[in-house]
């Protein structure tokens, strides 16, 4: 059942539950302390009333008094005004000497008990009638001077106490503590909800919020100012999921647009030659270099939509690596022989130095270092050196790619690895690429766990990737 219970209605039962185990502590404390005073207090009084009863039983001895009816007299004239005691003397036999008791009350079963006693001074309490008395047992030793048990050295005192006024006291107590607690039951769950409806504002606010979030509407943050410190990590937590997201969506627009933009070029060249070619009537040569043509923007087409596909896998983390001990010298050396035509052409020199060994994906990383290297030597004028460096020490690898030409402003360096953006007009105003090497780049080497970097100024610009010891 606790599962249907709101947030609310838990904190509220919870704290009054808190509450009322606290005040039953209290409570619980309150009353023995009570009884302990009380008893002690009993306890006193009794000890009291026995000092005096010795004093007045030799007071008797001393005046001569002989009979034990005059100390008896004495002791119910003293009983007058206390309606709680109870006195008895007996002999060692036995035998009851005097007695005295409140008008009009049996003696608490003192009567019917036993004489010899375990061990004095005896106290005891017990409850006779729904009445709690406690009493005090205690032996003296008479003078033999009274004639009419010279042959008795010690007799057996006892005074008990009928402590029902302190019962009645404690019994109003805890009806008061009963209603009381009943009283602070109920303010406990106002309060408690109260608390748990004004602590919980900021989640309700985070719910309304929450419902006003649309792909349209990303823009909306939920203030920390009057939130609970207890809320604090989920509210932000909250708002930085709207940034990110926000963030995202975004990047998706566009990402959308440049595609859209992208991909309408070749389409739109392939409808115009087709349209030109199918104008007027041409001969097999002219339809011939129509097709060639077509089928140069479809395959660039192909390329674009191949590389995008891939970057989703990266995204997902569903790339299919298969790892193996690599030698970067090889590796590289490898691609500057497949470079090295179209390096001749544009007039660059391609220079690797450095080696370190690498656990890597062979296809993968060659495919990440020939989207650099063909963009170094794109950007390198004529007479220029392309020059790979390879580098390691106790933290990782670092292979850096440099290449002389115009530099990047340094507000675009963190755009190079997005999806479709070149930088173009800031080094050569046309370019045969799709915009997505440089992104593909940057999922292979964080798909080996590395980091890649660019740095650019007049002289050169230097892209640097670095792989983690394995």
């Amino acid at each position: 059942m606790g599962g249907y219970l709101s947030l609310t209605t838990r904190l509220s039962l919870m704290f009054s539950i808190t509450m009322l185990a606290i005040w039953g502590l209290v409570s619980l404390v309150l009353m023995q302390s009570l009884e302990h005073h009380f008893a002690r207090q009993d306890e006193n009084d009794l000890q009291s009333k026995m000092i005096f009863i010795k004093k007045l039983i030799l007071s008797q001895q001393q005046s001569n008094e002989q009979s034990w009816s005059v100390l008896e007299t004495q002791l119910n004239n003293m009983l007058s005004g206390n309606s709680g005691y109870f006195l008895l003397i007996r002999d060692q036999q036995g035998h009851e000497l005097a007695s005295a008791s409140p008008t009009g009350r049996q003696q608490p079963g003192l009567s019917q008990a036993a004489p010899d006693y375990p061990s004095l001074p005896l106290q005891e309490s017990w409850i006779e009638d729904g009445i709690r008395y406690r009493s005090i047992t205690e032996q003296f030793f008479l003078d033999s001077s009274m004639p009419e048990h010279n042959d008795t050295r010690a007799v057996l005192v006892r005074v008990a106490l009928d402590s029902s006024y302190h019962q009645h006291f404690i019994d109003e107590i805890k009806v008061g503590l009963l209603w009381l607690t009943g009283t602070i039951a109920f303010i406990s769950v106002l309060l408690g909800w109260l608390a748990s409806r004004t602590g919980l504002k900021p989640l309700r606010s985070l719910a309304s919020l929450s419902s006003q979030v649309t792909a349209n509407k990303l823009d909306h943050r939920l203030p920390l100012t009057n939130a609970p410190s207890e809320l604090h990590a989920p509210i932000q937590a909250f708002n930085d999921m709207l940034d990110r997201l926000e963030d995202s969506f975004q990047r998706l627009t566009v990402f959308s647009s440049d595609i859209a933009h992208e991909l309408r070029t070749p389409v739109n060249s392939l409808m115009m030659q087709t349209q030109v070619a199918l104008a007027q009537p041409r001969n097999a040569e002219d339809y011939k270099e129509v097709l060639y043509a077509n089928l140069e923007t479809a395959e660039r087409l192909a390329r674009m939509i191949g590389e995008m596909l891939f970057l989703a896998k990266s995204e997902q983390g569903q790339l299919a690596m298969q790892r193996e001990p690599l030698v970067l010298a090889d590796e590289l050396d490898e691609l500057i022989e497949f470079f090295e035509p179209l390096a001749s052409e544009q007039r660059v020199r391609l220079h690797r130095q450095g080696n370190a060994p690498l656990l890597g994906d062979k296809s993968m990383l060659q495919r990440a270092f020939s989207n650099l290297l063909t963009n170094a030597i794109r950007y390198t004028p004529a007479q220029g050196e392309v020059r790979i460096t390879i580098s390691s020490n106790n933290k990782g690898t670092t292979v850096i790619v440099a290449n002389p030409g115009s530099a990047i402003p340094p507000e675009k360096w963190p755009f190079l690895f997005d999806r479709f953006y070149r930088a173009d007009h800031a080094r050569q105003p046309i370019t045969e690429g799709t915009g997505l090497g440089l992104a593909i780049t940057q999922a292979i080497i964080t798909a080996h766990h590395g980091t890649i970097s660019v740095h650019s100024n007049e002289q050169e610009t230097c892209f640097s990737v670095w792989f983690p010891c394995a």
